[in-house]
């Protein structure tokens, strides 16, 4: 028999129905299958006519249930009863799409709905859409049990869609008498698409420091895109961490300046092959920003009085800032400080006239400058006299914030705004005056004290000091008076005082030396003495004393003066009478006088012999006046003679570089010459000097940097040349025609160029030019003897060929000067321990120089002095014709040595040059053939090994030369011996030697790994030559050319033997010839040039040379090199850096 069932609901008690009939009859409840329950009279309630009644049911008590009865050892069973606990709670229901549906028409849709029930939960699941009546779709359904629910799934899959799919699509779920339902609305399109464009504008606009920015366009696509942003052309994620995507949107965190720009989305379906791309411009609006404030000095400093004075303010930020200049005069009385009402300050305006509040002002001028990459705005306030100390403002503003800058303008008329002076020289007995001066808006409290007196200056004389305060315009001073001075006064004075603005404590000591005053003593007394007429006697007085003492001359107690015959010198304190006579005798007293005291001494000289004139008197005086009258006449031609200008002595005294006589006497080019200050002019307190780079016996170059002096960056190292201390007129004058000549020269890239000069009075003199932080090329190149490489092709370990990293062309040789600032150090280094130097390099250096050098024949303008040390390294390479001058001392350098009274470069030097003082741009020619010299030999000195004396410059006439340095090619020697013809007019000009070099380095670098063939390896007679020449053309042009070289005789062929008595002032770059020497060594044009083909015969070779021992055409063996072969250690190298300057005339 089937059990009956009973319903467990909710908050309802549970009866099972068991009465029985015997009430005292005990009766359990058991769970199916053998589980007992027995009363217990709280939840389960025993009644024999109701049965078991279950106050609060749980799920324990669903299930099969019946009652058990025992009755005489008879078990007795009730009927069965199925407890069943009807559910209907349906937890949750959603389906597998959150959002809208999209769909192309054709393709299928599946929807999935799940529904979440209690266990035991019964549900009835329904879709609702719009193509149900059409029967178009199917659904599956799913029923899973888990432990403690029941998840119910119904699929609906409509396999092609058409545009009548489209609508809300619903599952509706329903459990007894509730019912839940979720809804997606499905949209089907006919084809895929992107729909995109700006949100409000391309334009975009935000401000610096804002927490985040998003960019998001409006944009509309299915299927769903590969979203992809750039900035400026490059994947924005990838540039910074503070880009992100959400969505399709980017976001920025924390916006900086840095952020602004064009901002591109890339919106592809890849599949459907659908792109679309839209760019937005992001600006970033930035507060305005002087930049001055991140280098002014929180001490402001002193203005001189007077002076015209230009205050820069130079400004950043977006939009461009405005900016306007305000003015606060300071007080004349009390401190000046800058107030904070804005009624306080008055607008500076262009061409406000003087007040007694108000200084002229110039000029106000605004202009906008691309500075490290930002466009900045400059703003230039030009004071024409300073006559009133206040506080300018400069105020930049824009619709984003505005920034200022005071700039306090105090006038002085202390220098340096603080000095200590002695007014007297301190001697004992007299007054000391000590005054303490400082600018008044600067400095306050000022005392005197002695250094080391804890008692105070007045400790020992408070009776005998004083000390007064004045207050001026400018300044406050503060003298102390020291009055009837003793030993015991001397020592250190200190005059302290505060720093108004920072409030630090300063301090200047002056030294005071009390002399001792002690009277006159004379060291030796005179003594009388007899005297023949007509002669000459000089009687001694010397004397010592402290001031020193006055000698006073008495004849019979009469005071003598300077007289015809009488000579009387008050340094050593004689008396010389010349040609006695008898009214000369008597008693001559000497007198030593100072504020100590007097000494005397007397003698008596006697006078003998005749009163009557020699008969050798008159024939002698009239000789003595023939021979000075001819001697007048010679001395007033001689000087006539000097102030004649010649082709060799009219160049300013101290310059080196000098323009060409040919254009008139240097003394009328220099004059017309002009200094444009405008254009050239730079402020002194722009500039801060560093650490000094060259001395010299007249001048100096200093380390600076520079702010400001171009528009290429706010602080720019450079090399300025000034004077050093005591420097005379005539040198300040020759600095001065030098900046005019370096004007007139202009820019070019190999050589050192202006870049402006301080020359307004108020501080030294100085020019501004080029710094090239590698030194000179002589130094460079000897460093790198370790790490020279022949060929650019270096053979691998593999047999094969590998190519040595360097410049591919000659254009990539020669940049310009501003291309290092996109690069490593590493890779500007040219010195770098890793960086090789080839031969194309050494190629470029020389035909760098004589680019170089063509410009300065170009602008009439002849070197003198063209060498490796006057050759500097820049960057990438590239080489500047420079010039020491002052900067070097010419008398310690050993390149330099004396000929006569001037010292000269003599191994540089042309024949002309060095005989008859002739220099002209053939004369620089032959000098640069010294250079190529220099290069090839990687900065050998030149003539190694040999005494630079008459005889060489004997041989040097006669037309011996330098033999091939070791590594230089059959062009290069062909070159050098070209630029040594003896004629001038038979050399190549400086545009011959660019057109050759240029097409030597073309023809190299195009090789694609061919070596030059070396010039040993070409003469020495190899038989398969001609197959060498035909693989490298580069090898010789002219095979004639070099056959005439072996009649060229070379210095090396010469027997070297070591003088007899070396000068010891003879150096490795020249000699020493007096000027008496010189005058018997005359150059005459005559010997027989140096043919272009080098078919020169020399008169003491008799015997032919054969191809493999011609001197100068194979490389060096040690064996063979000179005798008194010198190392480069031997001479001291030159200075790692100077400009253009000046060294005494030649």
């Amino acid at each position: 028999m089937s059990p009956d069932v009973l319903y467990l609901k909710t908050g309802e008690q549970l009866v099972i129905p068991c009465p029985v009939t015997h009430p005292n009859v005990t009766t359990t409840l058991v769970k199916y299958p053998n589980d007992s329950l027995s009363p217990d009279q709280r939840n389960i309630i025993w009644n024999s006519t109701q049965g078991f009644t279950i106050r609060s049911p749980t799920l324990y008590y669903t299930g099969l249930f019946f009652c058990q009865t025992i009755t005489d050892g008879v078990t007795h069973l009730s009927h069965k009863y199925y407890i069943h606990r009807p559910v209907s709670n349906i937890m949750a229901v959603y389906l597998n799409s959150s959002g809208p549906v999209q769909a192309l028409k054709g393709n299928s849709l599946v929807l999935n709905c799940t529904a979440k029930g209690e266990l035991n939960t019964r549900v009835s699941i329904i879709w609702d859409y719009p193509g149900k009546s059409n029967n178009v779709g199917s659904t599956t359904k799913r029923l899973v049990k888990h432990r403690l629910h029941m998840l119910f799934y119904s699929i609906l899959t409509i396999p092609k869609l058409q545009r009548s799919d489209r609508g809300l699509y619903t599952c509706r779920v329903t459990s007894g008498e509730n019912t839940k339902q979720e809804q997606v609305n499905v949209t089907v399109y006919d084809r895929p698409f992107i729909h995109l464009r700006p949100r409000h504008r391309s334009v975009l606009e935000v401000q610096a420091g804002q927490k985040s920015y998003r960019i998001s366009p409006k944009l509309k696509a299915f299927p769903a895109p590969e979203v992809i942003w750039f900035k400026d052309g490059m994947v924005a994620a990838e540039q910074c961490s503070r880009y992100h995507m959400d969505g399709h949107s980017l976001v920025i965190r924390d916006v900086a300046e840095e952020d602004a720009g064009k901002y591109t989305v890339l919106v592809q379906i890849q599949e459907h092959g659908l792109y679309k791309n839209l760019t937005l411009t992001l600006v970033v609006n930035v507060s305005p920003q002087i930049g001055e404030k991140a280098v002014s000095l929180q001490d402001p400093g002193s203005v001189p009085r007077g002076i015209r004075r230009a205050l820069h303010c130079t400004s950043h930020g977006v939009p461009p800032p405005h900016i306007q200049w305000l003015w606060h005069p300071c007080p004349s009385k009390g401190l000046c400080v800058c107030p904070t009402s804005s009624s306080l300050w008055s607008l500076v305006t262009e061409s406000l006239p003087a007040t007694s509040t108000h200084n002229h002002i110039l000029s106000v001028t605004h202009r906008q400058e691309v500075l490290q990459g930002k466009k900045k705005t400059v703003g230039v306030l030009t004071v024409a006299e300073a006559f009133v100390s206040g506080v300018y403002r400069c105020v930049a503003s824009n619709s984003v914030g505005a920034d200022q800058l005071d700039v306090h303008f105090y006038i002085t008329d202390v220098p340096g705004g603080f000095s200590v002076n002695q007014q007297e020289e301190p001697r004992e007995g007299g007054d000391l005056h000590l005054t303490c001066v400082a600018n008044k808006y600067l400095y306050t409290a000022l005392s005197w004290q002695r250094v080391n007196d804890t008692e105070g200056v007045q400790s020992h004389r408070s009776a005998l000091s004083s000390q007064q305060f004045t207050s001026g315009e400018f300044s406050n001073s503060l003298v102390l008076l020291l009055s009837n001075l003793t030993a015991r006064d001397a020592g250190t004075y200190r005059c302290s005082t505060r720093h108004l603005i920072t409030g630090q404590e300063t301090h200047l000591d002056t030294q005071v030396a009390v002399t001792i005053l002690e009277p006159p003593v004379l060291r030796n007394n005179l003594t009388d003495c007899t005297v023949n007429v007509s002669s000459s006697v000089t009687l001694s007085c010397p004397s010592q004393g402290i001031p020193p003492p006055t000698i006073t001359w008495y004849k019979d107690e009469h005071a003598l003066s300077q007289g015809s015959g009488i000579v009387i010198s008050p340094e050593d304190g004689t008396l010389h009478i010349d040609r006695i006579t008898v009214e000369d005798q008597g008693l001559y007293t000497c007198q030593a006088t100072n504020e100590r005291g007097s000494a005397e001494s007397s003698a008596y000289i006697w006078v003998t012999g005749a009163s009557e004139t020699s008969f050798l008197e008159i024939p002698t005086l009239t000789c003595t006046c023939v021979v000075a009258t001819l001697f007048w006449l010679l001395l007033t031609l001689f000087i006539r003679k000097l102030k004649q200008p010649s082709a060799s002595n009219t160049k300013p005294e101290y310059l080196s570089i000098i323009l060409d006589t040919g254009e008139g006497p240097i003394e009328e080019q220099c004059e017309r010459l002009q200094y444009d200050p405008n254009q050239w002019e730079f402020p002194r307190e722009r500039l801060k000097l560093g650490k000094p780079l060259g001395r010299g016996a007249f001048g100096k170059v200093m380390q600076a940097s520079a702010f400001g002096i171009d528009s290429a960056s706010s602080c720019r190292t450079v090399a300025v040349k000034m004077l050093k201390e005591g420097a005379t007129t005539n040198e300040h004058k020759a600095l001065m025609t030098e900046l005019k000549i370096l004007n007139y020269i202009g820019h070019h890239l190999n050589v050192v160029n202006l870049l402006g000069a301080c020359t307004k009075p108020g501080g030294p003199l100085m020019v501004i030019v080029e710094y090239c932080r590698y030194g000179n090329l002589s130094t460079f190149l000897k460093s790198k003897r370790e790490v020279f490489v022949h060929n650019r092709l270096a053979r691998g370990k593999d047999g094969g060929l590998s190519c040595v990293s360097g410049v591919s062309d000659s254009q990539s040789l020669v940049k310009t000067e501003f291309d290092h600032r996109d690069k490593t150090d590493n890779d500007l280094d040219p010195k770098s321990a890793s960086s090789s130097l080839f031969l194309e390099d050494l190629i470029s250096f020389s035909f760098q120089v004589a680019r170089g050098m063509e410009y300065l024949a170009s602008r009439k303008c002849i070197h003198r002095d063209l060498a490796a040390r006057n050759v500097l390294l820049s960057d990438n390479k590239v080489v500047k014709i420079c010039d020491f001058g002052l900067a070097r001392d010419i008398y310690k350098d050993p390149d330099y040595v004396r000929k006569g009274d001037a010292r000269l470069p003599l191994k540089w030097m042309s024949p002309e040059s060095i005989f008859d003082k002739v220099f002209t741009t053939q004369s620089d020619v032959w000098s640069y053939g010294i250079l190529l010299w220099e290069i090839f030999s990687l900065g050998a000195s030149p003539y190694p090994g040999l005494h630079i004396d008459e005889e060489f410059c004997h041989r040097l006439k006669a037309g011996t030369r330098m033999r091939a340095p070791e590594y230089s090619t059959p062009e290069i020697y062909s070159t050098m011996l070209a630029c040594w013809e003896a004629s001038p007019s038979d050399r190549p000009t400086f545009t011959n030697l660019v057109e050759t070099l240029g097409d030597l380095l073309q023809a190299r670098v195009q090789q694609d790994g061919k070596d030059y063939i070396p010039l040993g390896s070409f003469m020495s007679g190899d038989t398969n030559r001609s197959d060498t020449l035909k693989e490298n053309p580069l090898a010789v042009t002219n095979l004639s050319y070099m056959r005439g070289m072996a009649t060229l005789q070379t210095f090396e062929e010469l027997s070297c033997q070591e003088p007899d008595n070396p000068d010891d002032e003879q150096s490795d770059s020249g000699m020493v010839l007096p000027s008496e020497e010189l005058k018997h060594m005359t150059w005459s044009n005559s010997t027989k040039k140096l043919s272009r083909f080098f078919g020169f015969k020399c008169r003491d070779n008799k015997v032919p040379f054969l191809c493999s021992d011609i001197p100068g055409l194979r490389d060096y063996e040690p064996s063979i090199l000179p005798c008194d072969w010198e190392s480069d250690e031997g001479g001291s190298p030159p200075p790692d850096y100077n400009s253009a300057f000046l060294y005494p005339s030649l």
